[in-house]
């Protein structure tokens, strides 16, 4: 439920990811690919294809606007991975399970990093494929990560939304969160500090501000950009 926007209400649709992500597990366990990854990053990774999933079930526009700018600027939606004649842009495919697995296990900062080429990874992305593409057409549309046609950023009166779907974005998406974990750690000394100085309980409203400054400064994502630049380019199409 943390990785979801409207933590801590819950909406309609999370029973049923939920057990689409129960189901991934059960399959990766029940597959021979992968299995020397830690569980904390086996489960970061599931609950990564499932956020991609309801993105794209929902075309909420963080996966649509990664891939569209990727690929004005590269050429092709994804690193790594060209554009074949199955690949359908902002729809389910294979090429996007396999990335999406890749950068969340990048993100976790493995010594051993896993190759994007790696036929372990095609082939547990396949099986991913499979079981989403399945439930596909009866899955139903978490509307919890749909705020792109309900906010204007110039609206002083959708402020807090737009706070709280920033703040998600970038500390809990599946597309954001494996390299803001990194801003995090290399910010670890000055939160130590701040502990240190004013007190655990004291500390909690600098430390709130301390994520708020990471937030606002420091770019993540595939493609770097900071909260902001990814904000115009989710709700107002617009291009960095």
């Amino acid at each position: 439920m943390e990785r979801q926007p409207g933590n801590p209400k819950v909406a309609e649709t999370d029973q049923f990811y939920l057990w689409i992500a129960l189901r991934l597990a059960k399959v990766w366990d029940e597959s021979p690919w992968l299995h020397g990854l830690d569980d904390d990053v086996r489960r970061d990774v599931v609950l990564a294809v499932t956020g991609y999933y309801q993105d794209v079930v929902a075309d909420a526009g963080l996966w649509r606007s990664f891939t569209r700018l990727h690929n004005s600027r590269h050429g092709s939606p994804l690193p790594f991975y060209g554009r074949d004649e199955e690949y359908v842009d902002y729809e389910l495919n294979v090429a996007d399970v396999r990335y999406v697995i890749w950068w969340t296990v990048a993100g976790a900062g493995r010594e051993d990093a896993l190759a994007p080429d790696s036929a372990e990874l095609e082939a547990l992305a396949i099986a991913f494929f499979t079981l989403l593409d399945q439930e596909y057409e009866q899955a139903p549309v978490p509307r919890q990560l749909c705020i792109a046609a309900d906010v204007d950023l110039n609206d002083p009166q959708d402020a807090q939304r737009i706070y709280d779907y920033a703040y998600w974005l970038y500390w809990r998406s599946y597309l954001l969160r494996p390299s803001s974990q990194a801003v995090m750690a290399r910010a670890m000394p000055r939160a130590h500090a701040i502990i240190a100085r004013a007190g655990e309980s004291d500390a909690r409203p600098l430390l709130q501000e301390l994520n708020e400054q990471l937030m606002s400064s420091e770019p993540a994502g595939p493609i770097p950009l900071t909260t902001a630049q990814w904000l115009r380019l989710i709700i107002d199409d617009e291009m960095p």
